[in-house]
């Protein structure tokens, strides 16, 4: 029986060869086959569990329960703190690009030689409705000014707060009001009904104070937070806590508008600072509780290190900020983005400390759109968050132990990504490696222009900062051979998994 053919080889046979493939994914700027990049980017996530997201174990859980015992004491210890404040819990510290604090000293921490993992808490500990105090806003920055009337809520914040107030705003400020008064009510969920559970997501999630049991008593030797120094080495894990200096009261001001005080947020800052190592020297120790080895101020927020009792032990880092939330919404933000609304009818954003020009004065806060990022960090696609927590791993090494906002910086053009590119090629998990390079192209752009348009503010800069120029060269060398940066990246992360990192977050060198 004659055989069928197909062409001039039997049916039967091997299949003809597949056509040359055209060599349209190597990288121009370096010779990197995207390809290997993207293979690159998917092993490190594994080996860092991005993929399956952060599984929260029972270190985790403890340390969330000694920070949120010692909030807990700060409200018995001074009544001004709320009973029952909404926390929001985001994973990695404000060097990892948390959040935006300006180009405030961030202390000389490295993920790896100093910690295995960062998170960031912001601590509500003044709230506003469109019925609170004016909130004034700078036109030309991202800055504000918290005026405080004689009455809130039938109480005098003047004198509740007067060891943190600030002078009134600078005169000639070109000024407009900022909040909403939409009369949005606010439900705080009570300490006791947040679960243990879920502390922990790929992106930020909420979670409300509470008070576990008494954790562990720290020892605390005393120094200067202005002669900090480098935090113990991780072999020496003996308590080291910095002390903020006190302020003097400020004397009661006039009582016309253009007057009011301003609610200081260094003054807040370090009124918090204190409270908190005031209580946690009272605390009693208890056997397999948390342990915290070393707190600082540094500028507007308290970082605090505590080693899980373990095995194996493992030191976890807490950025954690005093700030002011606001029901409302900005005049002039941005409502809409890619993934949907950005202003239901219960907006609210945050005012942080942080870093202000010598003509804005020290009173100044900073707008903040945390719970706004959370929703967006949700709908990025998968694929693009691999590649930005690639680019954030290679741009670690380069910004440890600086005040560089480049973090940030790669955050907003995580968004600006979303804005620009098509959702489908976004979404392709071969395209990984692309993205990753076009962050870091992108980001070398913002360096070298000093400046990057904000997500949410559009008529306003983010600032590089001074130290643009010495990143720039860092980063054109890596970008020179992202490859060789990638594998070095991949083997610091098998190498801290072995070594006990924290399993689930991704655990940094030891």
């Amino acid at each position: 029986m004659a055989s069928a053919v197909w062409g001039s080889a039997p049916w039967w046979g091997p299949p003809p060869p597949a056509p040359a493939r055209p060599l349209t994914d190597i990288d121009f700027c370096s010779g990197a086959q995207l390809q290997e990049l993207t293979q690159l980017i998917q092993e490190l996530g594994v080996q860092e569990s991005w993929s399956d997201g952060p599984r929260p174990g029972a270190d985790l859980l403890r340390a969330k329960d000694f920070v949120f015992s010692l909030l807990g004491l700060v409200h018995r210890r001074d009544p001004r703190f709320p009973p029952q404040a909404e926390l929001l819990l985001l994973r990695g510290g404000i060097r990892e690009g948390s959040l935006d604090l300006g180009h405030a000293p961030l202390g000389p921490y490295a993920r790896g030689p100093h910690y295995d993992a960062g998170f960031t808490l912001l601590v509500p500990v003044f709230s506003l409705d469109g019925t609170g105090p004016e909130l004034q806003m700078d036109q030309e920055s991202c800055h504000a000014w918290l005026r405080l009337p004689e009455p809130v809520q039938g109480t005098s914040a003047r004198e509740a707060w007067r060891d943190c107030l600030g002078p009134p705003v600078p005169c000639g400020s070109d000024l407009i009001q900022q909040t909403q008064r939409e009369g949005i009510s606010r439900e705080e969920q009570s300490p006791a009904g947040q679960p243990h559970g879920h502390v922990l997501e790929p992106d930020p999630h909420m979670c409300s104070g509470k008070s576990p049991s008494e954790p562990a008593r720290p020892e605390w030797p005393q120094q200067d937070v202005t002669d900090l120094g480098s935090p113990a080495p991780r072999k020496d894990q003996g308590t080291d806590v910095s002390e903020a200096p006190t302020e003097s009261p400020v004397p009661r001001p006039p009582a016309s508008r253009e007057a009011w005080p301003t609610l200081c947020p260094a003054q807040v800052a370090a009124w918090f600072f204190a409270t908190l190592a005031a209580v946690a020297h009272s605390l009693a120790p208890v056997p397999g509780a948390p342990r915290l080895v070393h707190a600082a101020r540094h500028a507007g927020f308290t970082t605090v290190l505590l080693a899980t009792p373990g095995p194996p032990r493992r030191l976890l880092l807490f950025d954690l900020i005093p700030v002011v939330s606001v029901t409302g919404w900005p005049v002039g933000a941005r409502s809409h983005s890619w993934a949907g609304p950005l202003a239901p009818e219960s907006a609210a954003f945050y005012l942080v400390p942080g870093g202000s020009t010598k003509e804005q004065g020290a009173s100044c806060w900073q707008l903040c759109f945390a719970r706004q990022e959370l929703a967006l960090k949700a709908r990025v696609p998968a694929p693009l968050l691999q590649a930005h927590a690639a680019a954030q791993a290679l741009l670690r090494p380069l910004v440890a132990g600086t005040r560089s906002a480049a973090p940030y910086l790669l955050r907003t053009l995580l968004y600006w990504a979303c804005e620009r590119l098509p959702a489908l090629y976004l979404a392709r998990p071969e395209n990984a490696g692309a993205c990753c390079l076009g962050l870091l192209d992108e980001l070398g752009r913002v360096l070298e222009a000093g400046a990057l348009p904000h997500y949410f503010l559009g008529d306003r800069k983010l600032c590089a900062g001074d130290s643009s120029a010495g990143l720039l060269g860092a980063l054109a060398q890596l970008r020179g051979d992202p490859a060789r940066a990638l594998r070095a990246a991949v083997e610091e992360a098998k190498v801290a998994r072995k070594g006990g990192g924290l399993a689930g977050v991704g655990g940094g060198g030891h």
